[in-house]
This record gives structure tokens, C-alpha cells and sequence, in this order.
């Protein structure tokens, strides 16, 4: 690469971070909110986490349509227009004085953002500068959403001690919206052109790629989407209801948002970590360690009784937080390999509509098993049998994928 595109790749990935950093921290903090806004509003915990749900929903069933205006009008666009959700949905958050309109702005806008400024963006921009360590990349870009928790999730608790979660969110979407002033001054005609070495490598000249009609009709396909509506279901099935399941046991409001915090602080490094496991060790390898700490961390979390079970809260934070992020880069990354083209925005934005509803669907249905049963043993069990069915088809879509090789 000449020396005039050297650190461009480098820059891109660290504009991917930011963004990620930026926007993904709304949902990541979510946990923080929810006792205080299960006593502002007297709702249910289905009511609360049903917020939740909405968004990861709206994530994945845009997934096409936000696909659709990345291959058409570029990654500009996109990310102006996840921007504006992100900081306007907060904003509007902030002002809500009934359910609904938290539905509209922690649910629709901020699911809106998350799909706008995600995989599919990341996949668009690094996809086209980086060929044989794209899992890596995209594992960087993608880990913004640990670090985001890290720094957010203490910073949204120290807002609403301040003075209230409607603060709290005032302040996080105003911070978003300035974003957009530099976002615009970058050279997005260079940035959209990519690096002709890589472009000639996944996609011989006069071709186009496999279109959606075609991916519809392979098993990679529903192996990927699988896999990302299963691992939703079993991470964001407890995750909104970590800190107050934590707060049930024994722990504080504030120390369960920084063990949640915490746990944040790792997920960069396993996402990392396993990603690049991934790209040298074998995706087989990479996507089963994965599964398996991550269904170890929930037993973990599954067996604290008290603030003074440090060593099973240490292994929940070790192994739950840098795992729960690690696949979405693994399955993006076998994504991008196989459907690299004209229209990889639309497939790779339809295989996250498997992500929205298996994370909408986790988070409601989490919450109601608690309601329902009044244990928190049901979502346990919930979350290890979709991690599960997960890593089968994970693995299988990475067998086929080293047999290529």
C-alpha cells in the first residue's frame, strides 16, 4: 500500500471504535436505568426490559434496509443518520413521561442507531481495506461496545446521582450529537473507494457477487443467521437484568453497575483475543472456546448468592465479559468472506435480523420468566441452551469455511 494510504486502514478501524464507543453505550447501560426506571414509571420488569427488546428487535428487522442504503448511498449517510437517532432518541428519553415514548426513543431510535452504525457498517468500511486479518479489524471496531459499557456505565450511575436517569440521558445524547461535525470532514470519496488490491481479491472483475436471491437458497446462510438470533437469545436474555439480579443478591445498585462495568472492561480483550485466535488458530477453534467460556461465565453468574462470592462474580466477569461480544465480528467476518460484493449490505443486513430477534425476543421473554416464576433460574437456563444451539451452527458454517481454505 503506498504511504499516503498506509495509516488509512488504521484511522478507519479507529473511526469504527468511536462511533461504536458513542453509540452502542445507550444499549450496553440499559441494566444501569432499569431499577430506576421500573420505579419512575411503577411498570412490570416484562414492561421495563420490553424496551429493550424493541430495540434489539428494530437492530435486526432493519438489518436489509439499512443493508440496502450502504450499498446504494455509502456509509456516510449511514452513520449521520445513527448519529441523530442515537443523540435525538436519548434526548427524547429524557423528556418521556409515559412508556410509549421511552418505546420510541430507548426502543426504535436507539434500535435504529445500533443497526446503522454496527456490523454492517463496520463490514461496508473494513471490509474493503483489510483482507486477511478482516476478523481481527472487525473485532476491534466491534469491541467499542465493551469499552463504551466500561466508560459509560459508571458515568450514566454517576449522572443519575447527580441528579436522575431523565439527566443522565440528556446529557449522553447531547455528547452524541456533537459527533457529527467532525463525522462530516472526513474523506469519505477515499474512504468508499477501499483498497483496490483487497476489492480485486473478493471480487474478480465484471462480477457482482452473489445476490440475496442466491444466499437465501444455501445453509451458510441460516447457519449465520442461527447463530446470531441463538447467541442473542442467550446474551441479551440476561443481560438487561444483570444489575438487578446482582442487587437481588445482596450487592448494592453501584456495585453491581461496576461489576457490570467491569465486565465491560473485558469484553474488548476477549473479542479480540478470540478473534485472532480465529484468524490464526482456525475459526472451528476460535467460535467453540468462545461458546464454551460464555456458557461457563452464566453458571457462574447462576451460582452467586452474595456480595462476598468473589471468586464466582471474578469468573463471571472474566469469562461472560469477554465473550458476550466475540461472535458478532466471528460471524461478520465469515459473512463478509463468502458474500463479498455489490450486494453484501443486504445479506449481511438480512443474516442481523436472526441478531434482532433473538436479542428482542431473549430480553422480553428473560423478563417475563422472572415475572412468571419469580426465580432467575428459568433465564439461566434460557441462555445456556441458546448458546448451545448457537455454537453448533456456528461451527458449522467455520468447518466449511476452513475446508476452502
Amino acid at each position: 500500500m503506498s504511504g499516503s494510504n498506509r495509516w488509512l486502514p488504521v484511522g478507519l478501524v479507529a473511526l469504527c471504535f468511536t462511533l461504536g464507543i458513542a453509540t452502542r453505550g445507550f444499549n450496553d447501560t440499559f441494566a444501569v436505568f432499569v431499577p430506576h426506571l421500573e420505579r419512575a414509571f411503577e411498570a412490570p420488569r416484562a414492561a421495563i426490559t420490553g424496551i429493550y427488546s424493541v430495540s434489539l428487535l428494530a437492530v435486526g428487522l432493519c438489518g436489509p434496509f439499512i443493508g440496502l442504503i450502504v450499498d446504494r448511498l455509502g456509509p456516510l449517510r449511514l452513520a449521520l443518520f445513527g448519529l441523530a437517532c442515537a443523540g435525538g432518541g436519548a434526548m427524547l428519553a429524557s423528556q418521556a413521561t409515559a412508556l410509549w415514548q421511552l418505546y420510541l426513543g430507548l426502543g426504535i431510535a436507539i434500535g435504529l442507531t445500533g443497526a446503522s452504525i454496527g456490523g454492517v457498517f463496520h463490514a461496508a468500511i473494513l471490509g474493503r481495506w483489510f483482507s486477511a486479518r478482516l476478523g481481527t479489524a472487525l473485532a476491534v471496531a466491534w469491541s467499542a461496545s465493551g469499552i463504551g459499557l466500561m466508560i459509560m456505565a459508571p458515568s450514566a450511575q454517576a449522572l443519575i446521582d447527580a441528579r436522575d436517569w431523565r439527566f443522565a440521558y440528556l446529557v449522553l445524547g447531547a455528547g452524541v450529537l456533537t459527533l457529527i461535525v467532525p463525522v462530516l470532514l472526513l474523506p469519505w470519496t477515499r474512504i468508499s473507494a477501499g483498497d483496490p488490491a483487497v476489492i480485486a481479491l473478493r471480487r474478480p472483475a465484471g462480477t457482482s457477487g452473489i445476490t440475496l436471491g442466491q444466499a437465501l437458497r444455501q445453509a451458510p446462510f441460516w447457519a449465520l443467521s442461527l447463530s446470531f438470533a441463538m447467541t442473542s437469545v442467550g446474551i441479551f436474555g440476561i443481560a438487561p437484568q444483570i444489575v438487578a439480579y446482582l442487587a437481588s443478591r445482596g450487592l448494592t445498585l453501584s456495585h453491581a453497575a461496576h461489576v457490570w462495568a467491569i465486565s465491560g472492561l473485558l469484553m474488548p480483550v476477549g473479542m479480540i483475543g478470540f478473534n485472532v485466535l480465529a484468524d490464526r488458530g482456525g475459526r472451528v477453534l476460535g467460535a467453540a472456546a468462545a461458546y464454551a467460556c460464555s456458557a461457563l461465565g452464566v453458571v457462574s453468574l447462576w451460582l452467586v448468592r452474595g456480595p462476598d462470592d468473589w471468586p464466582l462474580l471474578t469468573a463471571f466477569v472474566v469469562l461472560f465479559g469477554s465473550t458476550s461480544g466475540s461472535r458478532g465480528p466471528m460471524i461478520t467476518t465469515l459473512a463478509t468472506l463468502r458474500y463479498s460484493g455489490a450486494h453484501q449490505g443486504r445479506i449481511l443486513g438480512s443474516i442481523t435480523i436472526g441478531m434482532g430477534i433473538g436479542a428482542g425476543l431473549g430480553a422480553w421473554v428473560g423478563g417475563l420468566l422472572l415475572d412468571r416464576t419469580g426465580s432467575y433460574s428459568a433465564v439461566m437456563m434460557m441462555s445456556l441452551g441458546a448458546l448451545a444451539i448457537a455454537a453448533a451452527a456456528l461451527v458449522f458454517e467455520a468447518n466449511n469455511r476452513e475446508r476452502l481454505r
